[in-house]
């Protein structure tokens, strides 16, 4: 039996699940087992996997019953193996030796869940870039960081999942998960050179309601408070600081969408904030 499986997640994925799955072909690393889960893909996502992953290990469900906590439970629970690696359909490994650097913390006894450095695709609005910079750069990341984890690209021991579960109410599994895991005195860690390809240009609209989901999440999970006070300040310097940023870099005729794009942010994250507190 190999000794690591990988489960990845798809819904029209097209254009990047061919590079995605050949570039988790052609890792040093080969000791794993693929997995993945389909929820009602439209665009030619299922055939690609179909080619690319056993018929036994391919999981098709309708894109109503995608709730990510239970999807990631109930993959995880198909498989055997000592470690998990969280691939998403649409992450591609940037180099052949990324999935051996990602797993090494965890089979030296370094950490029980690690995540790889995310890198924007080279279409990626000025904004989400900045942002993408910020969240994976080390001086950023407290050693287990409780507030900082993402599932896009990942592995961790099973016997920690079998610990801990992940949340199976709302969204920002991931986050939940890593949160209730460190309480534990699980060790989290960023590996810095294992690097994926992985960024979405949502639209505003898109960007909302991703973003008053987490609010509601946040709310029951965490008890967070909407706070119109401290939202709106945190809303103002962070428009200050992309202001800086985007003159520095010479990219004035960013700053409509910029600004736009972190209004957008915290407006859903406050507003799901309330409605998660309503219950």
């Amino acid at each position: 039996m190999s000794r690591v499986a990988v489960i990845m997640r798809s819904k029209n994925e097209m254009p990047y699940l061919p590079a995605a799955i050949a570039s988790l072909q052609r890792q040093t690393f080969k000791d794993i087992e693929l997995f993945a889960v389909d929820s009602g893909s439209t665009d030619g996502s299922l055939e690609i996997l179909r080619a690319a992953v056993d018929a036994a290990h391919l999981i098709c469900i309708p894109s109503a019953a995608y709730i990510p906590g239970k999807v990631l439970n109930d993959m995880t629970a198909r498989t055997t193996q000592e470690f998990v690696v969280f691939q998403n359909a649409d992450a591609i490994f940037l180099s052949d030796d990324a999935l051996e650097k990602l797993l090494r913390p965890l089979f030296a006894g370094e950490a029980d869940a690690v995540m790889s450095t995310q890198i924007t695709r080279p279409d990626a609005h000025f904004i989400v870039a900045y942002d993408y910079l910020r969240a994976y750069d080390p001086k950023n990341i407290k050693e287990n960081n409780a507030d900082f984890f993402s599932a896009v690209t990942c592995a961790f021991r099973r016997d920690l999942w079998k610990k801990i579960k992940f949340p199976e109410q709302g969204y920002a599994e991931d986050v939940a998960w890593a949160k209730l895991c460190r309480a534990a005195g699980g060790s989290f860690k960023l590996v810095k050179d294992s690097t994926v390809e992985h960024s979405h240009n949502y639209t505003l609209n898109g960007l909302y309601h991703k973003k008053f989901r987490h609010g509601v999440t946040f709310a029951q999970t965490y008890g967070r408070h909407a706070n119109l006070f401290l939202q709106t300040l945190e809303l103002l310097k962070e428009w200050a600081r992309d202001l800086l940023y985007a003159v520095r870099k010479g990219r004035l005729d960013t700053i409509p969408y910029n600004i736009a794009y972190r209004a957008v942010i915290h407006t859903g994250l406050y507003r799901g904030l309330k409605e998660g507190a309503r219950g």
